[in-house]
């Protein structure tokens, strides 16, 4: 998302996910999310211009919305956090110093590695 798209409320945003056409397959998906009112979406009489847009779009894909409370749909808890599970994948990477205990260990590595430190 980029520019007016970041500034959208949480509800536009979940609806605007299913705007991906190149992620959604001609298989029947189910979206799980923890905005009740969008399974209702499709029944709603008045919707602004871009509802609009979006509905008739995603008409084309068979997909049902399901709700799920918020506590209990995890993994999307989690994308929001990703860059804070990037941070401690990061720290956690092994530095070049720890390679050279690797390579002396290594059944297939060690000869080379002796050949090339002699």
């Amino acid at each position: 998302m980029k520019g007016v798209q970041l500034n959208y409320s949480t509800y536009d945003k979940e609806l605007y996910a299913l705007v991906w056409q190149h992620y959604l397959l001609t298989n029947k998906f189910i979206v799980h999310n923890d905005h009740e009112s969008l399974k209702y979406l499709k029944g709603q009489h008045k919707l602004n211009k871009r509802y609009a847009k979006w509905v008739v779009f995603q008409e084309q894909f068979p997909y049902v919305i399901k709700h799920k409370q918020g506590k209990e749909n995890i993994v999307a808890d989690a994308l929001p956090r990703r860059h804070m599970l990037l941070a401690m994948l990061e720290i956690k990477l092994l530095g070049f110093k720890s390679l050279k205990d690797l390579y002396i260990d290594d059944n297939d590595f060690k000869d080379i590695y002796d050949v090339v430190m002699s």
